[in-house]
């Protein structure tokens, strides 16, 4: 069975919350699940035929005053010899999931965004408040997935996340600024990789639409195509 390393960590938003509902997608979608607490530990352990997922919220914290009391305890650049070990374990084969919040990882990282195809550009990127968004499955996410073509949740809404044109969109969200590509997937090298910029918590990754989306992006990841 292969495996799912499940990393969780981050401010300010429920991650203990949204790993447990991630750990049991994946193992509903067939994957072994270790759930990890650092991207330490999980680069650690992390193998050739793995998955590694990022559900968390670890960047400089430089871009606004506002974020000065949480640095100390908080802000995180990722060092170069791990983003280094990500890539080439997605280059030589394995695969990789980012989501929510994962796209504004490792800012001091220009290849975090190029691996993932796309994400959180500052002074660029925003999200309405957290609240109800309806989704809308593309023509590419209406042929993986089993669940319904639109679907409700409450969740953060990213905009201009950019993905590249590699990118196969799977999913969109119009919280009154157009469509905004909210989950994808593209291939590096021998690897595979899929981006969801939703999952604020555990009741929008349960919620029937979104966990069939999910679902249907992990068995892509597991090599089903």
């Amino acid at each position: 069975m292969a495996r799912a390393i499940v990393y969780s960590d981050g401010y300010n938003h429920p991650f203990a919350e949204s790993g447990a509902a991630l750990c049991d997608l994946a193992r509903d979608a067939g994957w072994a699940v270790t759930p990890v607490d650092s991207i330490g530990a999980a680069l650690a352990q992390l193998t050739p035929s793995d998955l590694l997922v990022v559900n968390a919220l670890r960047w400089s914290m430089t871009q606004h005053e506002k974020y000065a009391p949480d640095r100390d305890a908080w802000a995180f650049a990722l060092p170069d010899r791990d983003m280094r070990r990500i890539e080439d374990h997605v280059a030589s084969g394995g695969a990789l999931l980012a989501m929510h919040t994962a796209t504004i990882c490792w800012d001091n990282q220009p290849g975090w965004p190029r691996l993932l195809g796309g994400g959180w550009q500052w002074g660029v990127s925003h999200h309405p408040p957290l609240g109800p968004i309806r989704v809308t499955l593309t023509a590419e996410g209406r042929e993986r997935s089993a669940g319904p073509v639109d679907f409700d949740i409450v969740d953060e809404a990213y905009h201009h996340l950019s993905p590249a044109s590699d990118c196969a969109i799977l999913a969109e969200v119009d919280a009154g600024e157009g469509p905004q590509p909210v989950a994808w997937l593209r291939r590096h090298g021998a690897g595979r990789v899929g981006v969801d910029a939703l999952g604020h918590d555990g009741c929008s990754l349960r919620a029937e639409g979104h966990a069939a989306l999910i679902a249907a992006m992990l068995d892509w990841l597991g090599g089903k195509d």
